[in-house]
């Protein structure tokens, strides 16, 4: 059983996981390690935020502090709706979305429009 609830509607929450079969998770902050431990507990990475994308999991955050999204996504994942709708509901001006495990990282000043593959 994953802790914590379904987000409903835009992506309000400052952290938020999406589970491999799509459903999205708030992720208060700094429970990460949580998650982690109940999705993807053969993982044992130092970075939980890494451990959750090698298993498939989307992980979005943002601190309030920049207009950035900062990402995490397993090399294979393809769906930018997600990280377009966070940036709406966050009013982001920039995103970096980092790729596990290659360490690809791609960046846009237009998060409300970002597409893989760019």
């Amino acid at each position: 059983m994953i802790p914590f609830p379904p987000v409903e509607g835009e992506l309000r929450a400052r952290q938020v996981a999406v589970a491999p079969d799509g459903t999205t998770y708030v992720v208060p902050s700094g429970m990460h390690e949580r998650l982690r431990e109940a999705a993807a507990p053969e993982r044992t990475d130092s970075d939980p935020k890494v451990a959750l994308a090698l298993a498939g999991w989307l992980c979005l955050q943002t601190d309030g502090m920049t207009d950035r999204i900062n990402v995490d996504a397993p090399d294979a994942y393809t769906d930018g709706e997600p990280i377009r709708a966070f940036a709406r509901a966050h009013e982001a001006g920039s995103v970096a979305v980092a790729l596990h495990p290659s360490g690809e990282v791609l960046r846009s000043t237009e998060p409300e429009r970002f597409e893989f593959g760019w």
